[in-house]
């Protein structure tokens, strides 16, 4: 799961992950208390696929959460257009949330892809350059607290 901060606006931004929380929402019924282990940090790189019930995870609780407006939906298969859309479409998509991979492919309607020609390392580095135009400010805005 994400946590997150507002600005008092109606603005997110994604302050860190929950790593736990697949067990704890799988084990509600026979467990009676699994605390949530929370990792805060300045910015996340999200690239968790798509597809499944655990995929495009990130992405699909912006939408619930009214952050981004809609998930364009994954396309068929057709890796030569893919490869370069999730490439290029690598990028900050809420303040602190970097999306890259087939999770991209869920926000952008972007085809999916077999693991062809090397676009999910190449996405991986994009999501690093991205980084790092955004880190200092990110970390900034973090220090802020809840003033974001």
């Amino acid at each position: 799961d994400l946590i997150t901060r507002t600005d008092g606006k109606g603005g997110i931004r994604v302050a860190g992950v929950v790593t736990n929380w697949t067990l704890v929402s799988m084990h509600h019924d026979d467990q009676s208390c699994m605390d949530p282990n929370t990792l805060n940090a300045p910015l996340i790189v999200s690239t968790t696929g798509h597809d499944g019930p655990f995929g495009a995870f990130s992405v699909k609780r912006l939408v619930s959460m009214q952050a981004i407006p809609s998930l364009g939906g994954m396309r068929g298969l057709d890796m030569n257009t893919a490869e370069d859309a999730i490439v290029k479409g690598t990028r900050e998509i809420c303040p602190g949330l970097i999306v890259g991979g087939m999770e991209l492919s869920e926000v952008d309607g972007a085809n999916r892809m077999g693991p062809t020609f090397g676009a999910m390392a190449l996405s991986g580095v994009k999501a690093a350059e991205e980084a790092l135009k955004v880190f200092d400010q990110r970390r900034a805005e973090c220090a802020e607290g809840g003033k974001w």
